[in-house]
């Protein structure tokens, strides 16, 4: 099993492409095609999002001893982490569970009116929920351009 080096999942790769994001392991970054561009960025996106939800799982472990709702912070860092696992994996489920988790974020936010965490739940969503991304997600290439 050997690391794709536009999605960087770990498949096997079937004839010399990726099973995840549907291009071949021996073109160069500079040979891409717009398209799997596109969807090669969408998987670092992807990636990022994960790493998000790691430092945010991290974060919630950090300061678990000083907040008086330990148990609801112990479970939004676990959240965190099966998101981020899954995400990185690109997991189907993951992707289903991301969507409802920012779509969720996004309107708890907008009821509290906290004007920094909307555009970053908005973004999110956007990063999880695009064409390209769902392509990954569904292992199939996107519709054409």
């Amino acid at each position: 099993m050997k690391q794709c080096k536009s999605c960087l999942a770990r498949a096997e790769a079937i004839a010399d492409i990726c099973p995840v994001c549907g291009i071949d392991q021996d073109k160069l970054r500079k040979d891409l095609t717009k398209r799997e561009k596109r969807i090669r960025g969408a998987a670092r996106m992807i990636r990022f999002a994960a790493m998000l939800h790691l430092i945010g799982g991290g974060i919630c472990i950090m300061i678990l001893p000083e907040v008086g709702v330990q148990m609801a912070l112990a479970a939004f860092a676990i959240v965190n982490f099966i998101l981020a696992i899954g995400l990185i994996r690109y997991d189907y489920r993951a992707y289903k569970a991301a969507v409802v988790f920012y779509f969720a974020l996004g309107i708890v936010n907008t009821i509290t009116v906290n004007l920094f965490a909307i555009p970053v739940a908005l973004l999110l969503l956007y990063i999880v929920g695009n064409s390209n991304a769902k392509a990954i997600f569904e292992r199939r290439l996107p519709e054409s351009d």
